[in-house]
């Protein structure tokens, strides 16, 4: 495959430019023109599936996939739903005489910067919900899956009204161009430390942002949980794009009794997903590059030094495959404690109260997601009331992303802003206060 081509960096001023001038021609603010840009985006979604999923598989070597339907589903929800979603909420009258109400204004021309481990979702997601509050919009796919980019670049050029939507590729040079323009709003996914790139960036023109990070993600197991259910469930997302996910469950926090019964049907799971020799199975999914996979094979080494790998633990650069590993008799000090793993190694702390579990995770940064497996109302209270998180889900792992009636976000290191479903609207427009009076007053 030919390499994606960047984006010329003394075109990029240009480009921004002209998308903000576009905006300010209001032809983005009738309904009825969101709808026609989502309507493209629609077509090209379905007319492109097996593209865009088959692009999905040469950059992570994902096979049956989500993405494409939940990018599907997110923009003919707008569409249904565009005038309940963006209808002046009432306000209460100071005088009978007044006509108090919010009106959603689209923001202006939004930045979509995506990420490379969900390539087409977390960009095309974002641009639904930032065309459906009636913003231009500038798209930014990551390089690194290059496969993804270079068909959504030929594919937006292709469906979408140019003036509307553009699309920019490119590196770190690239990037640092763009982040340098001025948007009226900013939507990044990845990790913490660019994050607080793009958010130094956006501080110069005062941009708002919404940063999508990630985190340590623990998964709390409680002698009230169903063992064998959270096991699995557990299990089925560590290796769900090779651990490459930033809702995966990044360790777990388990009594020692517990361990050794969850650890084998975690091990059960995997094998009965992909074989007794997880690397002869071809819809197993690869880490996405060579930079990423030395990051955890240094993990690896470290812990098995400390012969802490009770299942798994090897790899192989030149397929950039890691095996699903499995590690026990972990310390918070440990290297693999310290930041977010994104990858299919899975760490169990011992924690033997439901106090200590909560008091290991308020000991760090708020994660994107936390997890317990426990069938106890009152241990559902307790971690709700006494944690904080992105989102906390109970006896399952991640399915609130899948829930478009729920806001996406995170909370502290793991971002800040929400969005999905009518949450996307808000994030894209201004909340604007709007007080008429009558003039007889």
């Amino acid at each position: 495959m030919t390499a994606i081509e960047f984006t010329p960096v003394h075109s990029i001023p240009k480009i921004v430019a002209d998308s903000r001038a576009t905006f300010l021609t209001h032809r983005t603010q009738s309904l009825e023109f969101r709808k026609q840009q989502l309507r493209a985006l629609l077509r090209m979604l379905e007319e492109n599936a097996d593209d865009l999923t088959a692009a999905i598989k040469a950059d992570l070597n994902r096979s049956a996939d989500f993405e494409i339907p939940t990018c599907i589903r997110a923009t003919k929800d707008f569409i249904d739903n565009l005038e309940k979603y963006t209808q002046n909420q009432k306000g209460t009258n100071v005088l009978d005489h007044d006509d108090s109400y919010v009106r959603l204004s689209p923001l202006g021309t939004v930045l979509v910067i995506g990420a490379w481990n969900f390539p087409i979702m977390l960009v095309l997601e974002p641009l639904a919900g930032a065309l459906a509050a009636g913003n231009t919009v500038i798209l930014k796919p990551s390089e690194n899956s290059e496969h993804s980019a270079k068909l959504l670049t030929r594919l937006v050029e292709k469906y979408m009204d140019p003036t509307i939507v553009s699309i920019i590729n490119g590196a770190v040079e690239e990037t640092t161009v763009l982040l340098e323009q001025r948007f009226d709003h900013i939507i990044y996914t990845g990790n913490t430390m660019v994050g607080r790139i793009v958010m130094q960036a956006a501080a110069k023109h005062l941009t708002p942002v919404t940063l999508e990070l990630g985190g340590k993600c623990p998964a709390i197991i409680t002698s009230k949980a169903d063992i064998a259910k959270a096991a699995q469930k557990i299990a089925g997302w560590k290796v769900a794009n090779c651990g490459q996910i930033c809702l995966t469950v990044d360790y777990i926090l388990c009594p020692k009794d517990l361990q050794e019964p969850l650890i084998q049907t975690i091990i059960g799971t995997w094998q009965h997903m992909f074989g007794a020799n997880i690397k002869d199975n071809k819809s197993y999914p690869k880490i996405i590059n060579k930079r990423q996979h030395t990051r955890l094979e240094g993990l690896l080494k470290a812990v098995k030094a400390e012969n802490k790998v009770v299942y798994g633990g090897n790899s192989d650069a030149e397929n950039l495959y890691i095996e699903p590993t499995i590690v026990t008799e972990v310390s918070l000090k440990d290297t693999i404690m310290q930041d977010e793993i994104f990858g299919p190694i899975l760490p169990i702390v011992t924690s033997e109260s439901l106090a200590e579990s909560i008091n290991i995770i308020n000991s760090g940064e708020h994660p994107l997601g936390l997890y317990l497996f426990s069938e106890d109302k009152h241990e559902v209270e307790e971690v709700l009331s006494k944690t904080r998180s992105g989102a906390a889900i109970v006896n399952d792992v991640a399915s609130h992303f899948l829930n478009h009636s729920l806001p996406f976000g995170g909370v502290g290191n793991s971002g800040m802003g929400r969005y999905h479903g009518k949450y996307s609207i808000e994030a894209f427009s201004h909340q604007r206060a709007v007080m008429v009076r009558s003039s007889h007053l």
